[in-house]
C-alpha cells in the first residue's frame, strides 16, 4: 500500500502541503478522546500561558472537521488546527472582534496523517504549542526556528 504522506511537505507544525488523497489511518479516535488528547498537550503548556489562556477565555476546541471554507482555502494542504482571532500582543481597545479568538484543531486531520495514536498525540502536542504561539503573536518563521 502506497504512504500517501511520502507526497507532503511540512509547512509549520499545523499543515502538510502538496499532499494528495489520504488513506483512513488504521486507529481513530473517539472526539472524546481527541479532546482529552488535547486536553493532555493544553497540560503540559507552562502554568503561566495557560493562566493567561484561562484569563482571556481563548478556547482550544475539537472539531471533527475542517470546515469547508479552509478546506478551499488550504487546497492542497493538510490542516491539523488554526488559530482564528487577535493575538494577545495585538490586542487593543480599537479591535473589532467578529468571533472570538480561539484555537480550533481537526480529528480527522490527525487520523489521515498518522497511522497509529502515539504519532497523533505527539502531532496534536506539537499543533496545540504551534497554534498558541501564534496567538502569542509568533509568526510561522518564528515558530519553525523555535521548532514548533
Amino acid at each position: 500500500m502506497r504512504d500517501y504522506r511520502n507526497d507532503c511537505q511540512p509547512v509549520g507544525f499545523s499543515t502538510l502541503a502538496g499532499c494528495t488523497e489520504f488513506p483512513r489511518a488504521h486507529e481513530s479516535m473517539e472526539l472524546s478522546e481527541f479532546e482529552e488528547a488535547i486536553e493532555k498537550a493544553l497540560n503540559k503548556v507552562p502554568k503561566k500561558f495557560r493562566e493567561i489562556l484561562a484569563r482571556e477565555d481563548i478556547q482550544v476546541l475539537a472539531r471533527e472537521k475542517v470546515p469547508g471554507v479552509l478546506r478551499d482555502q488550504f487546497k492542497g494542504r493538510l490542516l491539523f488546527g488554526i488559530f482564528t482571532g487577535v493575538p494577545y500582543n495585538g490586542r487593543s481597545m480599537f479591535n473589532i472582534q467578529m468571533e472570538p479568538t480561539r484555537i480550533e484543531l481537526y480529528k480527522d486531520s490527525f487520523e489521515a496523517a498518522f497511522s497509529n495514536r502515539i504519532e497523533m498525540e505527539e502531532q496534536i502536542g506539537k499543533t496545540v504549542m504551534h497554534e498558541i504561539g501564534h496567538y502569542f503573536g509568533f509568526s510561522e518563521k518564528e515558530l519553525r526556528r523555535r521548532g514548533f
